[in-house]
């Protein structure tokens, strides 16, 4: 058997208790032991023990979920979180796209990027606005599970939800009205009428147009 201990600083509370989650979602260990002090700063002390292979294992996962936390504070105005950091901590009514967020959050002028396994964000964009980001789209997919509509035209269903504070009932008629979505054929099936890329470019006008009448 071997025994291992590791120390790590964090700046809040709320940092600390989020690795102290992201460790215990990953490690499903009996032997691994957590305890912090808020004392002297914030300190996490983390002891485990177990086969050599395992430790190694384990002392993998609890560096890079310390890492996660240590590029979620910002360096040059960037934050990096980590997806599956963000699901576990939202609670999701549906399954939604991810890259959706990304999507918003260019309507709204924010710099944002999913690269791999991470969303990217220039700005004081904290984890649980994303949390919150994620809950409210995946409660609109969960709204339109029964909506006869195309993948592309509930994502910008949602978006314009979102964007407008409309709900989805107002969001499709408007979105009918202004000619972004458009029935297929003779049927009830609502479709983009346009490509995604286009769409996202008339939600931008149609924001700033909003923005600009206040």
């Amino acid at each position: 058997m071997v025994h291992r201990k590791f120390v790590f600083v964090f700046n809040s509370m709320d940092e600390a208790l989020t690795f102290i989650e992201a460790i215990t979602n990953k490690i499903k260990s009996k032997e691994l032991l957590i305890r912090y002090d808020v004392g002297n700063g914030i300190r996490v002390w983390v002891s485990m023990q177990g086969e050599p292979h395992e430790i190694e294992l384990y002392s993998m996962e609890i560096k890079r979920a310390y890492n996660d936390i240590k590029l979620m504070r910002g360096k040059f105005g960037v934050r990096t979180y980590d997806i599956s950091l963000i699901l576990s901590k939202a609670r999701l009514s549906a399954a939604m796209p991810i890259d959706l967020i990304i999507d918003l959050l260019h309507i709204k002028g924010i710099n944002a990027e999913l690269n791999g396994s991470k969303i990217r964000v220039v700005g004081d964009i904290k984890l649980e606005d994303l949390v919150n980001l994620v809950e409210r789209i995946s409660n609109i997919y969960n709204e339109l599970i029964n909506v006869d509509v195309s993948a592309q035209a509930k994502r910008i269903i949602t978006l314009y939800s979102l964007l407008m504070n409309r709900d989805i009932k107002d969001s499709i008629r408007d979105l009918l009205d202004k000619g972004l979505l458009s029935r297929y054929g003779d049927t009830d099936l609502i479709v983009l009428s346009m490509d995604y890329k286009h769409a996202l470019s008339k939600l931008q006008e149609i924001t700033e147009s909003r923005s600009n009448a206040y």
